[in-house]
C-alpha cells in the first residue's frame, strides 16, 4: 500500500512535466508565426502592436511588408568616401567612373576583338 501513493505522486509529476514541455514549444496560434531572416526565434504580428493598441493595423502592415521584403543592395567604398556624389544608376556609367558628370566619351567603351565566336562583329 506505501508503493501506490508513490506511484501517483510519481505519475502526476511526469505527466505535468510532459505537459509543461510541450506547452512552451508549441504557440498558441501556429498560423500567426513567421520566422526572420537568418533568427530562428519566432515573431508573431502580435509584436508590431504597442500596449496601447495606438497604431492602426493598415500602418503596421505597411511597415512591416517594407521589412519582409527581401533586397540586396550593394554600395562601393569609392561611393562612400567623403566628397563624392556616386554616378546616377540610369546614366549607363559605372559606379567605380571618377568623376562620372565631368566624363565624355563613350559610356561602355568596350570592343572585343576579333575571334572565331565573333567573327569580327560588333
Amino acid at each position: 500500500m506505501a508503493a501506490a501513493p508513490s506511484l501517483t505522486l510519481f505519475i502526476t509529476l511526469s505527466l505535468l512535466f510532459i505537459s509543461l514541455q510541450r506547452s512552451e514549444s508549441l504557440p498558441e496560434n501556429p498560423s500567426m508565426i513567421l520566422l526572420g531572416d537568418g533568427f530562428d526565434w519566432p515573431i508573431s504580428h502580435g509584436d508590431a502592436f504597442d500596449i496601447d493598441g495606438g497604431e492602426s493595423f493598415e500602418d503596421v502592415a505597411d511597415r512591416r511588408s517594407l521589412y519582409w521584403k527581401r533586397r540586396r543592395y550593394y554600395i562601393s567604398y569609392g561611393a562612400l568616401s567623403a566628397n563624392r556624389v556616386p554616378c546616377p544608376p540610369r546614366s549607363g556609367r559605372s559606379y567605380y567612373t571618377h568623376n562620372c558628370f565631368r566624363a565624355r566619351g563613350p559610356v561602355h567603351p568596350y570592343s572585343r576583338g576579333c575571334s572565331s565566336i565573333t567573327r569580327c562583329r560588333r
